[in-house]
């Protein structure tokens, strides 16, 4: 056979053009661009958090009590299965990278369909099991019928929250933090609104209270996730989604993305555990200190959204170059990402070692509070390297398709490390809250050794999603 005409094969080359990733962008440029977009969506979920709160603390301590343990639980069962998006961004990630746009959209596609079992499962359970829930907690009557009806109308809104977590681990996975980002902003600005007219009556609107609370925040959802929808399906965005596909069921493909999002699930799972049993043993220091201990958390989570940012980045980062065959980009990326998490985190740090008192105070006014406070802010301040780190490259790992080192890490350390010395130091040896916060540090710092020890490890370059 002879060699292919070196014209004819120039001709077809452009047709190629449109399936391959944009050209990318010098590594600290392309980090910072998608950094930015996730950084600021994590503030606007807290925004929107703390005015809802706000609202509904307007109804009293029944309310407030009703929807804090609704929500509790709901976003627990909820956080189960969001490992869907992150699974969805390491393949989708990978796929773009190697130019095989198509079946990245394909890939989208059977997410979107998991997103939308999942979510229904989820909603139904809540659903079914929000009256015996109520029925064990101890609150009084009024609180637990706020709480069942606030649960099994936000329970609604479980399909519509896992799948726009589904679709924006695609876009993400397409290099694009943007789009999630505003769409969360006009849904956060729908929920606010909702709020204000429904919770209170407001512009004719009647007043539902709790109930309110519970519309406002399905519709804002629902709306999220249609305009996600939407957009993906216009073709306007670099990533696209073909409905027919979601009412397609690739159960191969839905084994690859189940395989990464399990472990990623089950990592959450165990973090919120161990948190939760934690703070059930601070409540035993009394109310100041679990108060200091609340405000403490609500401060120092400022220092998590530029982790989080940086930590998206690099799994974006990491999937793509791999994607395209390109390992050192990959570590580049990793070691770039690390180095800017590092100086945010560590800025914010020492605001918090040398400013605790004006921090804390924005959020009480209590001086037993603010002392307590203060001194665990600072001791909190000493662990903002090792969160930084190990946040980035648990995201390394993440985009690389290996979801399970860091399952294991969190199960491993959360119970091993964090829940047992808090348990020790409050009741063996009776320590006050800082020494909390103390065991902390050292449990970022034992999760970074580990994970660190992981990604050096290289083996992560080798893995097939």
């Amino acid at each position: 056979m002879g060699k292919e005409n070196p014209a004819a094969a120039a001709a077809r080359a452009p047709a190629a053009v449109p399936q391959l990733p944009p050209q990318p962008l010098p590594i600290r440029r392309e980090i910072f661009r998608l950094a930015w977009p996730a950084i600021l969506e994590m503030c606007l979920h807290m925004g929107v958090w703390m005015f809802d709160v706000a609202m509904v603390g307007r109804l009293g301590a029944n309310a407030l009590s009703a929807t804090a343990v609704a929500g509790q639980i709901y976003w627990a069962l909820i956080f189960l299965v969001a490992g869907i998006g992150v699974a969805l961004t390491a393949v989708v990630s990978r796929l773009y990278g190697a130019g095989e746009t198509r079946e990245a959209e394909r890939v989208g596609a059977q997410g979107l369909f998991l997103a939308l079992v999942a979510g229904s499962l989820i909603g139904l359970v809540v659903w079914l099991g929000a009256d015996a829930l109520f029925g064990i907690t101890g609150l009084g009557p009024e609180a637990r019928a706020n709480g069942v009806t606030y649960a099994r109308i936000v329970c609604r809104g479980a399909p519509f929250v896992i799948c726009g977590m589904a679709l924006s681990g695609v876009l993400r996975g397409f290099g694009d933090t943007r789009t999630p980002m505003l769409v969360t902003a006009f849904v956060n600005l729908l929920n606010i609104v909702g709020d204000y007219l429904l919770i209170f009556g407001h512009l004719g609107f009647p007043a539902l209270g709790v109930r309110g609370a519970a519309l406002a925040s399905v519709t804002a959802q629902a709306t999220g996730a249609a305009l996600l929808v939407f957009l993906l399906a216009s073709g306007r965005l670099r990533a696209r989604l073909d409905l027919a596909e979601v009412l397609r069921p690739r159960w191969e493909t839905a084994r690859r993305i189940l395989r990464l999002a399990v472990p990623a699930s089950l990592e959450s799972l165990f973090t919120d555990l161990a948190r939760t049993f934690g703070v059930l043993a601070v409540t035993s220091l009394g109310a100041v200190s679990m108060a200091a201990y609340e405000v403490t958390a609500t401060t120092e989570a400022l220092s998590f959204m530029p982790g989080y940012g940086f930590a998206i980045a690099a799994t974006v980062l990491v999937g793509q170059s791999l994607g395209s065959g390109d390992p050192a980009r990959a570590r580049l990326a990793v070691g770039a990402s690390a180095r800017m998490a590092l100086v945010f985190m560590g800025s914010l740090g020492v605001l918090f070692f040398l400013f605790p008192r004006p921090l804390v105070s924005i959020f009480t006014n209590d001086p037993a509070i603010i002392e307590v406070a203060a001194r665990c802010l600072r001791v909190a301040a000493i662990g903002q390297p090792f969160m930084a780190l190990q946040t980035v490259y648990v995201g390394a790992l993440r985009g690389a398709g290996d979801t399970r080192t860091p399952m294991i890490i969190a199960g491993v350390t959360s119970w091993g490390c964090r829940l047992t010395l808090t348990y020790l130091v409050i009741f063996f040896f009776r320590l006050p809250v800082e020494w909390v916060w103390g065991v902390m540090n050292l449990d970022w710092a034992l999760k970074l050794v580990w994970v660190r020890r992981a990604y050096r490890r290289g083996r992560w370059q080798s893995l097939a999603v």
